[in-house]
């Protein structure tokens, strides 16, 4: 039997794959069916399931695709901190290219593709500059993980059109006008303004779980 041919050529997995990001950037990872995909690629539903066996594995063959398209930078030259900040920088940048990412990712299960694992082995093998257990690095990078995760969705989240971008400013916005009387100091915090001008607070907030993996790496030799 000849292969399903359409404006693109025979169907594979890689254009199913590529087809379905297409949609999910475009609808969402709910409204992604494979009706949709089908109808990307000009195609019949039933003939992706030749490629494809269920909507679980289009999840994984998607997760796979965009990871792949995400690289992490050479290691050489740079110290564990500056690691894990370009780990957690380019995890960000593919969360907000991609927002379907931050579900799929929690819903596909092992085996993962090469490039999921990659990434995986990127990040331990920064981290084998503090000298951690296994255990302890993977529980490290898992908490970065769910850092620049969390992160994503709260800056994902809807906001109001003249919300900033800075979590922080929203959160004194929003308190502003709460009368804050029986919270001393939750109304310290809100009257304090944050500096004027730009921050990082991505980074600021990931600096803070490194000096945390960085003071449990130094326990055991101490």
């Amino acid at each position: 039997m000849s292969p399903r041919v359409g404006p693109s050529g025979p169907l594979s997995g890689e254009k199913i794959a590529a087809a379905a990001v297409e949609v999910a950037d475009e609808v969402g990872l709910e409204a992604m069916t494979m009706k949709r995909v089908a109808d990307q690629l000009s195609a019949g539903a039933m003939s992706l399931y030749r490629h494809v066996a269920d909507k679980d594995e289009l999840i994984a063959a998607m997760v796979e695709q965009v990871t792949s398209e995400y690289t992490y930078p050479d290691q050489t030259g740079l110290s564990w901190r500056e690691a894990m900040h370009a780990f957690a920088r380019v995890d960000w940048d593919m969360f907000l290219a991609h927002p379907w990412m931050l579900p799929a990712t929690t819903s596909v299960t092992p085996p993962f593709g090469p490039s999921s694992l990659g990434a995986m082995e990127w990040a331990l093998c920064a981290l084998e500059k503090l000298e951690l257990t296994p255990h302890a690095a993977a529980r490290a990078i898992i908490t970065i993980i769910n850092y620049v995760q969390g992160s994503a969705r709260v800056f994902l989240g809807e906001r109001p059109a003249e919300a900033s971008d800075d979590p922080g400013r929203n959160w004194q916005q929003r308190l502003a006008d709460v009368d804050l009387e029986a919270f001393p100091r939750l109304r310290r915090l809100i009257s304090d303004p944050l500096p004027h001008g730009e921050r990082d607070w991505f980074a600021d907030g990931l600096d803070v779980i490194l000096d945390g993996i960085e003071a449990d790496s130094t326990k055991d030799v101490q």
